[in-house]
């Protein structure tokens, strides 16, 4: 069946975009009420699904909630080598993730491991990997890429990707982070419109989330093997510039390989290459756009700026 955009339809997603937004907020509060980092994780995740659950429980117009649940996310069935070659594609893809985020910080404070690296540890490895790597992947992408992209591709994939990205990758809060947010959303996003289900994304999320909590509890047993790599922050040579953007590219072009491939297997590929011919793609965007829309970014951008502001102090 064919998806049709409905701008209705628009208007309450977007307003979800917003009340996603301050209920993150108000959870962002709420879990200083305890100082037990793994519940801090968890409970923020609760806090961002929540609003989307409630509006699909009120919204479903009769359909078993099982139903409503698949479609509004898109947690279709996908083929199992789909998902292996998706986890294969960010292996691939990881050196470029580095590159971007290393040059990020170059230009601000890298603040993703500040004071989480010593608290992660404390806790046993499967609780970790849950709380850091498994249950922020699933809320994330039920949110970004299963509500938020879901909808948004119906105008344009394109602009549904970037669009859905960038909010993404501002909720991170902090310029660091929002650079690689951003990049990792779009290409969940995209991965997600070839194999048509957020299940892709969500084990290539989880896979990036686990690499650090691996790479944490690696260089607490082995220290002087693993010195340097979870450093605060990393300055860039000339020569170390070089050398990522070589691993970055070879990574990036068999990434690239795999997602054709992928593309394939889900048929997706001759309805990607034709959005991607699509003229409009502007329009598209400004069709995307509300005013509660308008509104989240603007909050999310003041934020970013004044944690910036905040971490140069």
């Amino acid at each position: 069946m064919t998806e049709v955009w409905n701008k209705e339809e628009n208007c309450r997603v977007n307003m979800l975009v917003l009340l996603t937004l301050l209920s993150y907020l108000i959870g962002s509060i709420f879990v200083q009420l305890t100082e037990e980092t793994a519940i801090q994780l968890v409970v923020i995740q609760i806090f961002c699904v929540a609003p989307g659950l409630i509006a699909l429980l009120i919204g479903r117009e009769g359909k078993p909630l099982g139903k409503a649940f698949t479609e509004t996310y898109r947690i279709h069935r996908t083929r199992i080598s789909i998902v292996l070659l998706a986890a294969l594609m960010m292996l691939f893809l990881m050196p470029l993730l580095t590159l971007v985020n290393l040059v990020s910080q170059q230009f601000t404070s890298y603040v993703a491991g500040e004071d989480i690296t010593s608290r992660i540890q404390s806790y046993p490895f499967v609780i970790a990997l849950l709380s850091v790597g498994i249950i922020p992947a699933i809320g994330e992408e039920l949110v970004y890429r299963g509500l938020m992209f879901g909808h948004y591709r119906k105008r344009s994939i394109l602009m549904g990707a970037l669009l859905s990205g960038l909010i993404f990758g501002l909720m991170h809060g902090n310029l660091n982070q929002m650079t690689y947010g951003f990049l990792m959303g779009v290409i969940f996003a995209m991965v997600d419109e070839a194999s048509g289900s957020t299940i892709t994304s969500m084990v290539m999320h989880a896979l990036v989330n686990s690499g650090s909590v691996i790479i944490i509890y690696l260089a607490k047993r082995f220290p002087s093997a693993l010195e340097g790599m979870t450093e605060e922050t990393v300055k860039l040579t000339p020569t170390m510039l070089f050398g990522y953007i070589a691993f970055a590219t070879a990574g990036t072009y068999f990434a690239y390989r795999l997602y054709r491939e992928i593309a394939y297997r889900g048929c997706t590929e001759v309805q990607i290459r034709e959005d991607m011919k699509k003229p409009g793609r502007m329009q598209a965007l400004k069709d995307m756009f509300t005013a509660p829309l308008a509104v989240a970014l603007i909050i999310l951008v003041a934020l970013l700026v004044a944690e910036e502001i905040y971490l140069r102090i």
